[in-house]
């Protein structure tokens, strides 16, 4: 089986040199957690020294032996070795401790760092980014990021063992050490190859995995539309595929290590071969060496030898690893489009008065959605914008709250820019309700008190008095205290938004905007909720979007806007006189919703 075709990589991921990911991955291990790393450091010089002495105690032990002197000298050198083993296994477990506390601590770090850069992002990394690969970049690659970390210590440990061990045999017998060493170039070769073959394995089957999560997140999210449109099958079939393709990936990262692994063994037995057959001469035939020194060179072989027998595994974690090092720091590094002004103005109380100055925005380039767009909302005014589907309403609240940056132009609050404004502080001075409201896991009051989190429970039962929430939260069992389920799916659609009313509410902003707010409640919950609104609006800069004709014909003003640019504008009784788009717009959508319209039809039943 071949390799899979390469997968694109997503608009933020970059490529980073080995020696800067080492040194960034550092400041995780070392320097946010110093103690620990030092005592790690130190517990692995122990065992390491524990390690080397014991087959040179060994070898004092068989050369006393070999003089015929039976003495407490040879008991001392033998309860030191049994010492050294006890040191050894002590080094070991503490070393095996720290490790996993620094790594943990680590883990913990990362992810923290990579769940703060996702918060700093605008919406149009959300756009383009799939939530389930994202999710894989904060779980998954931060996961083996541990592992490779856990196994590149234990590595490091086996190397400076090997040093010293070199090091000592060279001192001892440095034409058998030479023989010894001999297989390490062509050894080395192979290793590096096996490395390069890793990398790349590495990171198709990295990206395989974060496509894979986020189908199943998509899937499952989308399970109503599937079972809903009898597409199990489909569905099946699709994941199927990607799944394969996870397959093949980790397949191809496992038969490109393992080719490799055969012809490592066989230049370790040539090796191991080599010492015994030179070694067995000179200590039988020339007597140039002794049977301990013999004895010493094959203990420490051994010793020399297991981390190199492990070195293909190795590579093969260290370089997912260092893959998915590369992808957290992508991530990490990801600038995000909306920026807070290097010297942002605070914002503590403002006026509300709202200036779409000359805007241009766009979604693709070159393909304006606002060109050179201007509109004034006076501070307390309510402001209905309708129009229809696709028409910018949305994307004009959405700028308004910066989840996107204009391209040219300004947007004011009270005449000033916001884009110099305290980002935190400007938002707060906003509340939002959209018509496809997420709550959260918890409680109903949990997800109330979200607008402010200070709030007292009675403070929270205003709120929902006021939006007539607390009707339908009285008739549960376990009333503010209920569990909403897993982004509210425990409450209807209409339930939900009452929560968002009263989520809004209880943040007191200055600046209120309704998006298709009213759209999933029966008519005589809406009609109660416009008794709620009236005391919500009250003294605040309101935008309404919304087809419901209540909603609108409230407003002070209503803007029609038609292909991002404003075609009429007034009351209500203002836009019916003049017998424009907006009387057409209501003939179509709002003249049903009317009493006299429903009372007309009801006589003809």
């Amino acid at each position: 089986m071949g390799f899979i075709d390469d997968i694109p990589d997503e608009k933020y991921d970059r490529k980073y040199g080995d020696l800067y990911l080492f040194k960034r991955l550092f400041t995780y291990m070392g320097q946010k957690d110093l103690p620990t790393f030092t005592k790690l450091i130190l517990w692995l010089l122990v065992t390491t020294g524990s390690n080397v002495g014991i087959p040179y105690l060994i070898k004092f032990v068989i050369e006393l032996i070999e003089v015929g002197r039976i003495d407490y000298l040879i008991y001392l050198l033998a309860s030191c070795v049994a010492l050294f083993y006890a040191i050894n296994w002590l080094g070991q477990y503490r070393s095996m401790y720290l490790l996993a506390t620094l790594s943990g601590n680590m883990l913990r770090e990362v992810r923290k760092d990579c769940y703060d850069t996702l918060l700093l992002q605008d919406m149009a990394f959300y756009d383009e980014n799939k939530s389930g690969k994202l999710v894989s970049r904060v779980t998954s690659d931060t996961d083996t990021i541990g592992n490779m970390v856990q196994i590149t210590t234990s590595f490091m440990i086996n190397i400076l063992v090997m040093i010293v061990i070199l090091v000592l045999l060279l001192v001892t017998d440095y034409i058998l050490a030479l023989i010894a060493i001999s297989v390490l170039p062509p050894l080395f070769a192979v290793a590096m190859g096996a490395r390069l073959i890793a990398r790349s394995t590495s990171k198709k089957w990295r990206k395989t995995i974060a496509i894979l999560n986020a189908n199943v997140a998509e899937s499952i999210s989308g399970i109503e539309v599937t079972k809903s449109f009898s597409q199990e099958k489909e569905g099946f079939t699709r994941f199927k595929e990607i799944n394969m393709n996870n397959y093949r990936a980790a397949y191809n990262r496992a038969i490109g290590i393992s080719i490799y692994f055969p012809f490592v063994e066989m230049l370790f037995g040539v090796g191991t071969f080599l010492i015994l057959y030179y070694g067995g001469y000179w200590t039988l035939v020339t007597a140039r060496i002794d049977i301990a020194t013999l004895i010493f060179f094959i203990l420490m072989l051994n010793r020399f030898f297991f981390p190199l027998m492990q070195i293909t595994q190795f590579f093969n974690q260290f370089e997912a690893g260092l893959a998915a090092v590369e992808r957290i720091f992508s991530l990490m590094d990801s600038e995000p489009q909306v920026k807070e002004d290097s010297t942002p103005i605070p914002v503590d109380k403002i006026e509300g008065r709202i200036d779409f100055n000359n805007m241009t925005f766009f979604y693709l380039p070159n393909e304006p959605l606002y060109k050179d767009f201007d509109l004034t909302i006076p501070a307390g005014e309510t402001c209905a914008i309708v129009g229809k589907t696709g028409g910018g309403k949305t994307t004009l609240v959405s700028l308004l709250t910066r989840f996107y940056d204009v391209k040219e132009g300004t947007i004011s609050i009270d005449g000033e820019d916001i884009r110099k404004l305290k980002l935190d502080d400007y938002r707060n001075q906003i509340g939002i309700v959209l018509q496809d409201n997420i709550l959260f896991s918890g409680t109903i009051e949990e997800n109330i008190r979200y607008g402010k989190l200070d709030a007292t429970r009675e403070e929270i039962l205003e709120a929902a008095e006021a939006v007539y929430a607390s009707e339908f939260i009285s008739t549960l069992p376990q009333g503010l205290d209920t569990e909403v389920g897993e982004k509210g799916t425990k409450l209807s659609e209409g339930q939900k938004q009452l929560v968002a009313f009263a989520r809004a509410l209880l943040s007191d902003p200055k600046i209120l905007i309704l998006d298709e707010a009213t759209s999933a409640i029966d008519a005589y919950t809406e009609s109660l909720i416009q008794e709620g609104l009236k005391v919500l609006l009250k003294g605040r800069t309101a935008i309404i979007i919304a087809h419901r004709l209540t909603t609108v014909e409230n407003a002070d003003r209503i803007i029609l806007i038609d292909d991002a640019k404003i075609q009429e504008e007034g009351t209500h009784q203002e836009l019916m006189k003049q017998k424009g788009k907006y009387w057409q717009l209501y003939d179509l959508y709002f003249r049903h919703q009317s009493l006299d319209y429903v009372e007309h039809a009801a006589k003809l039943v």
